[in-house]
């Protein structure tokens, strides 16, 4: 079997927000959406998705430097072609788009695997750890507290454990756990906005709310001495690595004792081979894991393949806040607040053309 082509498409899908999101201090590029096909002569297509932002890039970047190494291979020589394209590409970058762009297309190679044998992804990677996977809702930022707190409300009431808040105000925190109870848990992404001293300040007025975690506290997010600083007086678990890249990125993480919670991104990483990479490095080091997975397309059905095999959390994160219109089926959204993946080859998904023509940014 051999490739024959790579396409990358670049969408954009509104999300159906319910309350006004902030206009400045996040970045709230959650339209857009990257979605990678790889196809073989004996018919198989792989699917994959890229990290959403700056699509029209990624998708280029897919097309002009990724696909002319690929075509004629092998798509089961997954870790052999995943070598490949970041040898190839070291002169882009180690980190960010780069990555990004093999995250999508070594998904879809996984895909192919799947299909190829006729198993699902989670049994290549080792099998079921679990029955079922527990989904955490992901909010997004908003603007004033009692939408914060409305929200959660809502989502603890659809079955969720927890809820996630991106927030950078105390008095959302209060509003949203005094709304809640005790029963759900609660954590908070701040996305990398205080200095080390500033975070610690700040950790230790948050204590109170009994979040379950502080993700990635300070700017720049990779500054794991600032971070570890944090750590050392922080009573509250820190979580990071949404924005590290592969297992060389994450062997610097913890060994800068950084954090106590790892969370790589499946399609921001290099995909589901460093993902496990990464697990192990989890596992060798005793700490905990759980994937950042804040999409909507095979980048979930991909993260859910890799939490069934993870022994060390049977949590991921889902984007609560709903498209206008999926593009995949099925589009892998939890009921009561879980998730299961089904024994169909490969990832168990497809893509709806019709929605995904509609919404092309090249058209």
């Amino acid at each position: 079997m051999k490739i024959t082509d790579v396409q990358a498409i670049a969408i954009s899908i509104p999300q159906q927000l319910q309350y006004a999101a902030p206009t400045k201090g996040f970045n709230t590029e959650s339209d857009g959406h990257v979605l990678v096909k790889v196809l073989t002569d004996e018919g198989l297509v792989g699917l994959g998705e890229a990290w959403r932002l700056t699509p029209r890039a990624v998708a280029t970047f897919i097309t002009e430097a990724l696909k002319p190494r690929l075509l004629g291979a092998d798509p089961t020589q997954i870790g052999a072609l995943w070598r490949k394209m970041y040898q190839a590409t070291f002169r882009y970058g180690r980190k960010g788009l780069v990555l990004n762009a093999i995250s999508g297309i070594e998904i879809a190679l996984w895909d192919i695997l799947g299909k190829s044998c006729g198993l699902p992804v989670y049994k290549l990677l080792g099998g079921a750890c679990h029955e079922r996977i527990r989904a955490y809702a992901s909010l997004p930022p908003y603007e004033r507290p009692q939408d914060v707190a409305a929200d959660a409300v809502n989502l603890a009431g659809q079955g969720y454990h927890l809820v996630k808040l991106h927030q950078r105000d105390l008095e959302s925190v209060r509003e949203a756990r005094q709304a809640v109870g005790e029963r759900t848990e609660l954590a908070l992404d701040v996305n990398g906005c205080w200095t080390p001293r500033e975070a610690v300040t700040m950790i230790r007025r948050l204590e109170e709310w009994n979040l379950r975690w502080i993700e990635e506290p300070i700017n720049p997010m990779d500054d794991y001495d600032g971070l570890r600083f944090v750590r050392e007086r922080s009573n509250l678990l820190l979580a990071a690595g949404e924005n590290e890249y592969t297992h060389f990125g994450f062997k610097s993480l913890i060994e800068k004792q950084a954090a106590d919670l790892l969370q790589p991104d499946i399609i921001k990483t290099g995909g589901l081979l460093c993902g496990r990479k990464i697990l192990a490095l989890a596992e060798a080091w005793n700490l905990q894991l759980i994937p950042h997975s804040y999409y909507y397309g095979p980048g979930v059905a991909a993260t859910a393949h890799f939490v069934m095999a993870n022994p060390l959390s049977d949590e991921m994160e889902i984007n609560a806040t709903p498209l206008q219109h999926d593009f995949m089926v099925p589009a892998f959204r939890p009921q009561a607040g879980q998730l299961t993946v089904s024994d169909s080859p490969g990832l168990g998904i497809e893509f709806d053309e019709d929605v995904i023509n509609h919404h092309r940014l090249d058209r």
